[in-house]
């Protein structure tokens, strides 16, 4: 049991040692906490990630059976990372290229606070559903009767009804429920969206501030009318991977980042230090919690005025 991974990553150490800090010893970075206003230093092992998120309880495997497989991916996509850090230009050959787009279909549905939506969401709509079996006693009835036959006894019908309308229960779900779920809307929904899109590698400027990552680090936003607010979240609504006149971005190191849409070609651009404060802005403000960075000096917009990471934590 000792060689078993505990601590699942949900964003991969090796896309985050593309933000580490060169001055600083042993692979380290900065992480600012948005809630707090807060800085720390430390290393990628010990951000984005949580105990036993990739855990799956079948019988004759082991429970980190589906992190070993995230494991292979993550192997692929660090070379992948890497030549594109290094030569400056989208993988060359369409597998690699699926790849790149499929992690980041990871990143943007495997994470807790996708989870967590959708887990409030089921809730809501399983609670509802227990209120609707009252509505008249004969319908719980047949449900009572349903649920006997399968070998489960339910209460009578007066009080279960004052039990669920009291609210006064937690439904849980098994550890590989979501992890399912996530997987099936990556493959089905998620990664086929990503792929019609065009993707557009964009290099910072050497005058230009740092790219910064986050604990969600995929951004998607509007770009048609009204125009954009850089400050607006999108965190509750917005607009859908597969809506026409919207800009997904993602960082892929410090200096490069990824920009798709439906409307523009693939292509590969140097951008200005005000690009890169607009896609570090997005990148921010989707951010669960915690931002990473190389250092402190970054740039982003605030209220329409241009800042700096430090006066994020002062």
């Amino acid at each position: 049991m000792s060689n078993i991974s505990r601590n699942h990553h949900y964003i991969p150490q090796c896309y985050l040692r593309g933000f580490l800090d060169t001055n600083l010893q042993k692979e380290q970075f900065y992480v600012i906490d948005r809630i707090e206003k807060r800085h720390f230093v430390t290393t990628p092992r010990n951000v984005g990630s949580q105990r036993d998120f990739n855990r799956v309880n079948v019988l004759g495997k082991q429970i980190d059976e589906a992190e070993k497989l995230f494991a292979e991916i993550e192997g692929e996509v660090a070379r992948i990372l890497k030549e594109i850090e290094e030569n400056a230009t989208l993988p060359e050959y369409a597998n690699d290229m699926q790849t790149l787009i499929y992690f980041v279909a990871l990143l943007y549905m495997h994470n807790p606070q996708i989870r967590n939506n959708l887990e409030n969401n089921e809730t809501t709509i399983i609670k509802q559903f227990m209120k609707s079996l009252f509505f008249k006693p004969e319908r719980y009835e047949a449900y009572r009767q349903q649920q006997k036959a399968a070998g489960k006894e339910l209460p009578d019908y007066e009080t279960m009804k004052q039990f669920v309308a009291s609210e006064d229960y937690d439904i849980k779900y098994g550890h590989g429920y979501q992890l399912r779920y996530e997987l099936e809307s990556i493959n089905h929904t998620v990664f086929p969206l990503l792929v019609q899109r065009k993707w557009i590698l964009l290099i910072a400027e050497d005058s230009a501030s740092a790219f910064v990552c986050s604990d969600r680090p995929v951004a998607l936003i509007s770009t048609g009318d009204p125009p954009e607010n850089p400050d607006h979240p999108f965190n509750v609504g917005g607009p859908g991977l597969g809506m026409r006149n919207t800009e997904l971005t993602v960082p892929l190191n410090r200096r490069m980042a990824l920009a798709a849409t439906f409307e523009n070609d693939s292509y590969i651009t140097t951008v200005d230090k005000k690009i890169v404060a607009q896609i570090n802005t997005r990148t921010i403000n989707f951010a669960a919690r915690q931002i990473f960075c190389s250092n402190l000096d970054f740039k982003y917009f605030k209220d329409g005025h241009l800042k700096s990471g430090k006066d994020f934590v002062d």
